[in-house]
């Protein structure tokens, strides 16, 4: 069907042609970047709340607070 839709889906079917390898890469080991995603938003939200101050090594230590097992 991606060769017969261009015509009715064309930018559709090109950007499912373009990750198809990654979509099906999905189905086979079920894995997500969701986890990554998280880590990330958590990171910039504490960025967010420290906005202003200016010792790298508050931002640091609160980071690796947040990411301590005892906190996971």
């Amino acid at each position: 069907w991606l060769q017969k839709a261009p015509k009715i889906y064309g930018k559709v079917i090109q950007t499912i042609s373009d990750h198809l390898p990654t979509i099906c890469n999905y189905f086979i080991s079920h894995s997500t970047s969701g986890t990554m995603e998280g880590i990330n938003n958590k990171i910039k939200l504490i960025k967010r709340q420290g906005y202003g101050f200016t010792n790298f090594e508050n931002f640091r230590l609160r980071l690796l607070s947040a990411f301590s097992s005892d906190s996971l």
